[in-house]
Formats: structure tokens, sequence, C-alpha cells
């Protein structure tokens, strides 16, 4: 920062009492076109009156269907201006734009798009187990092991209640095997 004292602004910069920001604001802007208007010289606006009154000569008349080249000449450097008349049918701007948006100019591919690749195809891993496989495996490897200890764990607590322990061994042994039930057969089983 300098030490030299800022000079004072002119009168008309100062805000009013009774004006907000924007209405400086507004002011400012207006008071600097009108010192514009008045350094612009006089033999400038020869000028813009003989622009208008070129223009006041005759518009050209919007070109039709008629009018338009076909579309087998059409190519990329060719000027499709005239198809975006409001006189050319729908179907012929359709169709020069479809000409115009096929040629190679602009039918690229924008690497960015997320859609723009063909995902159904994809080089196959082979023999190669990534860590997210082989993390997915163990998974299942644990769940299938903790299921298992349930079952057999259900399996025997489901015995122990139809056969209460040391009932079985004890009846066993109070019978006496005799010659005649030794030489019985048992019946047949049937097995589904």
């Amino acid at each position: 920062m300098s030490d030299k004292p800022r000079p004072l602004p002119a009168e008309e910069e100062l805000p009013r009492p009774d004006e907000s920001f924007l209405q400086r604001f507004h002011r400012r802007k207006m008071e600097a076109r009108q010192k514009d208007l008045q350094e612009i010289p006089d033999h400038a606006g020869d000028d813009v009156a003989t622009v208008a009154a070129d223009d006041e000569i005759e518009p050209d008349p919007e070109p039709t269907d008629a009018d338009m080249p076909p579309l087998e000449s059409l190519t990329a450097d060719s000027d499709y201006r005239g198809f975006m008349s409001s006189k050319v049918s729908e179907s012929l701007r359709r169709a020069a734009l479809k000409k115009l948006f096929l040629s190679a100019q602009f039918n690229v591919i924008d690497e960015l798009d997320d859609y723009a690749e063909d995902f159904t195809t994809f080089q196959a891993l082979g023999d190669l187990v990534t860590a997210d496989m082989r993390h997915q495996i163990e998974v299942q490897a644990r769940k299938s092991a903790e299921a298992l200890g349930r079952s057999m764990l259900e399996d025997e607590s489901g015995a122990d209640e139809q056969h209460p322990a040391g009932t079985e061994s004890q009846s066993a042994a109070a019978e006496p095997v005799t010659a005649d039930a030794a030489d019985e057969t048992p019946p047949e089983s049937t097995q589904t």
C-alpha cells in the first residue's frame, strides 16, 4: 500500500442520501452511456442510416423444398442453413440433418460416454482368482461349515430326545440271549 492519500471522489460519484446501491449503480451507468453518445462523431450516424436503408430494400425470400439442392449432392462442407427455413418440409429437413450427422465429421463416439462401450463381450479370467473371489469362497466355506455344525448338533439333540442316554443299553443287558432268539431273522425293513 502506498502512503499517498486517495483523491476525493467527484460529486457525481458520491451516493445521494435517498439513493440505494442499485439506484446509484444505474445512475452511473446511464451517465456513462450518455457521455459515450456525446463523444461519437456525427458522420458515424450517416453510416448507420445507409445500413438501415440497405436492410429495407428487400429481404431474401425464405427457401422452399424446390430451392433445396438434392440430398445426394450434399457433403460435410455443404451449406445446410437453407434446410432450417420454416418453408422447408420437416421430412426434407430431417433427411438433410441425418445425412449431415452421419458424416465422418460428426459420427464420432464420445469416449467419456458411459454407454459407448460394448460390455457384453469381456476377456475371460481363466485360472486367475481375484482377491474378491477368494474372499467370497472363504465366506461360503465358513457359512457351510457353520450350517453343517448346526445340523450335526440338532441331530445329536434329536437322537437324545428320542432315546434317552443309557436306556437302550440297559434293556439289552436285562434280556438274556436265547438260542431261539439268535435263529430268528429280523423282519424286512421297507426302505424307499
